[in-house]
């Protein structure tokens, strides 16, 4: 009975692959486009307010720090309009998006 428990146990812990949310778009300087395996989710990045004057500057510097398939992680703070407002965590590096875009000085903390 105990071999039977941990040959099932190690059956469900290895057969399943996790599969993490990608970028698959950079669709303004505060919203990406993100998807799993079968879902799209459009993002608002969570307590940032971009400069106008700083738009196009912010989507160049968001394109380098997010791009197509980049496995991030999200942290979900509520939602507007039907867009999932989130922090975004790239795997690669582990730190906000929200935290480097305003020590780079390209976005004020709304929260």
């Amino acid at each position: 009975m105990k071999k039977l428990c941990i040959l099932f146990i190690c059956f469900f812990c290895f057969c399943f692959q996790a599969n993490s949310a990608e970028v698959l778009q950079v669709s303004s300087s505060s919203v990406v486009l993100i998807g799993d395996q079968n879902r799209t989710y459009t993002v608002k990045i969570a307590c940032t307010e971009i400069d106008p004057d700083l738009e196009e500057t912010s989507i160049i510097w968001l394109k380098k720090q997010l791009p197509r398939h980049t496995k991030v992680n999200l942290k979900p703070k509520g939602s507007i309009d039907g867009a999932l407002v989130a922090r975004v965590i790239p795997f690669n590096t582990n730190i906000d998006i929200t935290e480097q875009y305003i020590s780079e000085g390209l976005a004020k903390n709304t929260c």
